[in-house]
């Protein structure tokens, strides 16, 4: 189990989250929560980010649930924003893992990205 609080981008990512689900209806977004025998197994949330596009924020599941990640996309599409042509699942962080996973859905096509600083 990854402990957010010992690691900083996780602690903020956290934090993150717990914004955006205190503003869930505000912002708009969709979601699901696929639980287990009363526990939380997984959950995803987005938005559309035009008529044709889904982006989906966050997608969480326990590793201890085998086959959780698919599960909690599949519900979230067959469910929610079902009008979306286009899923954008956002960034991979360069995490071959997480890269691996989101190429195995067959995308039209990957950007990459960059960060640009202004300098002073």
């Amino acid at each position: 189990m990854r402990a957010c609080t010992e690691d900083e981008s996780l602690e903020a990512e956290q934090d993150a989250i717990y914004e955006a689900l205190d503003n869930f209806e505000t912002l708009g977004f969709s979601g699901g929560l696929l639980c287990v025998e009363d526990k939380c197994a997984a959950y995803t949330f987005g938005e559309m980010l035009n008529e044709r596009t889904l982006v989906i924020h966050i997608e969480k599941a326990h590793a201890e649930y085998q086959g959780s990640y698919q599960a909690i996309n599949n519900l979230l599409l067959k469910n929610c924003c079902v009008d979306a042509i286009y899923v954008n699942r956002e960034q991979d962080l360069g995490i071959e893992e997480l890269r691996r996973a989101k190429e195995s859905y067959k995308p039209l096509r990957m950007i990459k990205k960059g960060i640009i600083y202004k300098k002073r």
